[in-house]
Formats: structure tokens, C-alpha cells, sequence
């Protein structure tokens, strides 16, 4: 198959920004009702490439199922010219992906000889060249069906540039404290992911500013900072019981998702969901609408 080579942005993964997710999703759009194109592969440094990742799941993924095309983002650990570089590896077997017409369509990611889902991939090594993990999902080889559950039926709307909510992460800790969170309020944070420790716990000091947070109108989500596992829907000593438990998500994608759900919930065209609606369908919980 001929290759286009287009170049959105050139930096470090690290310093990636909603105006870059933007700009890829919108062009990502693009390119999958192009009927010129038949797949579409994405090279992305590793730092930020499960949030990426998710965010492609969640504003163009049916979109890519619905047409019948793939779009596949991979990277590498080691720079070009190393001797043992992965780079070429992971791209090649990306393009592969693309062209093999009995492998599903949709999301995926393309790390050290693995196939990802987008929404299940995650970084957990800082240096390894099988640095990504699968998380609770099973790894998929070429041809391999991807069943991801998920209950979203159409793409999310991709933020303008300029319409971002504000979503901060915030992790428990011994001895953690609240005062951080007031301050979040006063800059016009409008969501908060909890890392949590073990299944998403908090400790009381922390537990009520959280509160006060969510009492003035803040979206809170509970995630973990274990890397793995299922977040609860509620914490059994009844904190924080007006929050979303992230399901699968850990923090940076549950603060993706967050985003996109608060965005999703101001459209018109969202037949007066909220946000915690939008969200409870990308974490697969059955108990909202």
C-alpha cells in the first residue's frame, strides 16, 4: 500500500497538550471518512501514549468501526540510532496491522511485538522495551477479535481548543491534605481525579475537602494509584459517595475521560445527559442512563 506521511507536531510525548489532542482527533476524523485512506498509523512518544490512546478510543473509535478501518498509534523506547532500536520493529508491524484485512477494526496500539487495545494499553516501565501492559485486557495477535464491552455507541465530541474543562489530578497519600483543593476551585478546576490508594481510598483529611469540592458543584472521580484492578462504584466506609468510581481508568485516562464526559455533557446534542451519564458508559457501569 502507498504511504502519506503528514506531521502534526514534533515534541516530547511529556509536553503534549489538549490543543494537540484536538487537532489529531479532528484530523483523525478526517482521514477515516477519506475514502482514500484505508487505515492510519500514529507514531507518538511513550510518555503520554495511553492517555492519546484512550482519547482516540473515545472521540473517533466507532467512527473507526463503523467505516471498517484501523488506526493503530506505536513508538519506540530506544532512540533511532541505537543499535537494538524498536522503533522500526513496532512501525512495521503497525503498517502490518493496517493492511491485514482480517484483523478488526478500530483502536489499537502497537508496543514491543504486542497489539493493544487503546483503551487498555499502559505504560508500567520506565526503560524496558516491553514497557506497556495490557492491564486487565488480553493482549490481541493479528487477526485477533477485540470484545471491549464497552457500552458507548457513538463518539464523544472532540473539544474545541479553546473548550477544555479543567481536570486535575490529586493523589492520597500518608498525612495527605485538603488545602491544595481550594486553591484548584479559585483557578477554575471543574474536575478532580483522586488517585487513591489500594481500590480507590482517601484519607478523612483530604476526604473533606473533596467533599466541599464536590458540595460547590466539582466533578470528582475516584481512581487508584495501584496501576490495576477495578475501581469500586462505592467505597465501602461511605466516603465520598457522590463520586464516580473510574471503573478500569487509572488517573491520567480516567482525567481524559473526565474531560471529555464534562465537555459531552454542555452539547446540545447530548439529550440533557450528565456528565456522570457520559462517564458511567465509558467505564461500563450499568446504573446510569
Amino acid at each position: 500500500l502507498p504511504i502519506k506521511n503528514i506531521q502534526l507536531s514534533n515534541i516530547d510525548s511529556c509536553d503534549m497538550t489538549e490543543a494537540l489532542l484536538s487537532q489529531l482527533g479532528q484530523k483523525m476524523v478526517e482521514a477515516l471518512h477519506d475514502p482514500h485512506i484505508v487505515g492510519i498509523v500514529i507514531t507518538h512518544g511513550t510518555d503520554t501514549m495511553e492517555e492519546t490512546a484512550l482519547f482516540l478510543e473515545l472521540v473517533c473509535g466507532y467512527l473507526a468501526k463503523t467505516v471498517g478501518k484501523k488506526v493503530i498509534i506505536t513508538g519506540a523506547m530506544l532512540p533511532a540510532d541505537h543499535p537494538e532500536a524498536d522503533g522500526p520493529d513496532n512501525l512495521n508491524k503497525a503498517v502490518a496491522l493496517v493492511e491485514d484485512k482480517g484483523a478488526p477494526s478500530g483502536i489499537f496500539g502497537v508496543m514491543g511485538g504486542e497489539v493493544f487495545q487503546a483503551r487498555s494499553m499502559a505504560k508500567r516501565h520506565t526503560s524496558s522495551l516491553e514497557a506497556f501492559i495490557s492491564g486487565d485486557a488480553v493482549n490481541l495477535d493479528l487477526g485477533g477479535q477485540a470484545k471491549d464491552g464497552s457500552q458507548v455507541s457513538e463518539d464523544l465530541p472532540i473539544p474545541p481548543i479553546d473548550k477544555w474543562q479543567r481536570v486535575e489530578i490529586i493523589t492520597n497519600h500518608i498525612g495527605a491534605k485538603s488545602d491544595l483543593i481550594a486553591r484548584y476551585q479559585t483557578l477554575g478546576v471543574q474536575g478532580i481525579v483522586l488517585a487513591g490508594t489500594g481500590g480507590g481510598t482517601v484519607h478523612h483529611d483530604l476526604n473533606a475537602g473533596l467533599e466541599a469540592f464536590m458540595k460547590d458543584g466539582g466533578a470528582l472521580v475516584r481512581s487508584s494509584r495501584v496501576g490495576l484492578g477495578r475501581i469500586p462504584s462505592q467505597l465501602s466506609n461511605g466516603r465520598l459517595s457522590a463520586s464516580m468510581g473510574a471503573g478500569d481508568l487509572n488517573p491520567p485516562k480516567a482525567r481524559i475521560a473526565l474531560q471529555l464526559a464534562l465537555f459531552a455533557s454542555l452539547d446540545a446534542k447530548a439529550n440533557a445527559l450528565s456528565w456522570q451519564d457520559i462517564f458511567a458508559r465509558i467505564v461500563r457501569l450499568p446504573n446510569f442512563r
